[in-house]
């Protein structure tokens, strides 16, 4: 079996690269041959693995929605790559580039954000556009129920199938001790670590996480914020830190390569993660990493990533505006971190990669020979 995977990477830092890479790792692992599409800008062609090879397709170094054009110009000089494959598995927007590709053709839809444009308008032209545009598809990947009642209800599509965003369970496993972790982020060992990883916008509610720690903060002293993130709210989460007055409680990390995560995580003793995923329906992948690490979880109630914390057992769920019912459900954590650390790590299996790729070649195999 030949996949090509659209878009692809040899080093992922988030998202849908993340979910392409796994997946070229795992497929190969399996003995399925894997071409990769990435729009670069200099032509190159790379050997990740024996089984699996990176093309970098040039194309002009258009920005924000010239990107698109920048896809199609690529699908259009990988063309001969495109039809030497059994099947084409296009990751989220990129499915618009090869939609009227010939071949067989797999999407994940990560997410439908598009679906929740405010304008009626808006939303009726992308729900018709959509239509049309996913006719052209073999078989649909949808990550959880959100999603897939969102696009049926859509862009029509009734025959999607369930398959999760994976978990390296197996590539979060550090062999090194806390203390050395801590000691290279210039963490203190006997400090409590309460982990953020992502994006500083709006949409992530930051604000209401720092101040909800700095109420925990007066009953529990030892805590340490440490925010592992990036973003335009960078200056105004810094200088709320500082009104705040707990400036020395509070770490700002850049962010980290996608293969040294797995040592922030190990470094802390608790996820928290109250805002969305853009609202696109899908749940974080950090928040996927969190419990493959095995640390308790406070999220969203009502959010996507709901889907995955099971209040009491491996996390909290908290109304995100409630800063009291925020800071409560950390010192809960603290207190039973153990107990939820462990549930954490049990059902973190359930999302294992090595699960969800054969889940995916079972579309392929579907898409091939039916």
């Amino acid at each position: 079996m030949k996949v090509l995977l659209f878009p692809a990477t040899n080093k992922p830092w988030d998202g849908i690269e993340v979910y392409s890479y796994e997946l070229a790792r795992r497929l190969c692992k399996r003995g399925v041959e894997v071409d990769g599409i990435r729009i670069g800008i200099k032509k190159k062609v790379t050997k990740v693995e024996d089984c699996f090879t990176l093309y970098d397709i040039p194309t002009p170094n258009l920005k924000g929605n010239g990107y698109i054009i920048r896809m199609l110009i690529a699908v259009f000089r990988s063309k001969e790559i495109f039809k030497r494959s059994d099947v084409i598995h296009a990751i989220g927007g990129s499915y618009g580039a090869i939609a009227f590709f010939p071949g067989k053709k797999v999407v994940t839809i990560i997410g439908a954000s598009s679906l929740r444009e405010k304008s009626y308008l808006r939303k009726k032209i992308r729900e018709t556009y959509g239509r049309f545009l996913y006719k052209g598809a073999s078989a649909y990947i949808v990550p959880n129920t959100i999603i897939k009642e969102e696009v049926e209800t859509g862009f029509g599509i009734r025959n999607s199938t369930i398959i999760p965003i994976g978990i390296d369970v197996d590539g979060l496993k550090v062999d090194e001790n806390k203390a050395d972790i801590r000691r290279r982020f210039g963490i203190p060992e006997e400090d409590i670590v309460v982990l953020y990883l992502g994006q500083l916008v709006k949409g992530k509610r930051i604000r209401e996480l720092v101040e909800s720690f700095s109420l925990a903060l007066k009953v529990q002293n030892r805590l340490r914020l440490v925010l592992v993130a990036w973003g335009y709210l960078r200056k105004e989460i810094e200088e709320l830190v500082r009104t705040l007055n707990i400036g020395n409680r509070v770490t700002f990390v850049n962010p980290v390569p996608y293969d040294q995560r797995k040592y922030v995580f190990s470094m802390a003793d608790l996820f928290v993660m109250i805002g969305d995923s853009f609202g696109d329906g899908g749940v974080s992948s950090a928040i996927m990493d969190a419990l493959g690490s095995g640390l308790p979880i406070i999220g969203a109630r009502g959010s996507p990533n709901s889907l995955v914390i099971k209040d009491g057992e491996n996390g909290y769920l908290v109304n995100p505006t409630n800063r009291e019912e925020i800071s409560k459900a950390i010192l809960s954590a603290i207190e039973n971190k153990e107990k939820l650390g462990k549930k954490a790590l049990d059902s973190s299996k359930e999302y294992d990669w090595e699960k969800v790729v054969d889940m995916i070649i079972n579309v392929y195999k579907r898409v091939i020979y039916d």
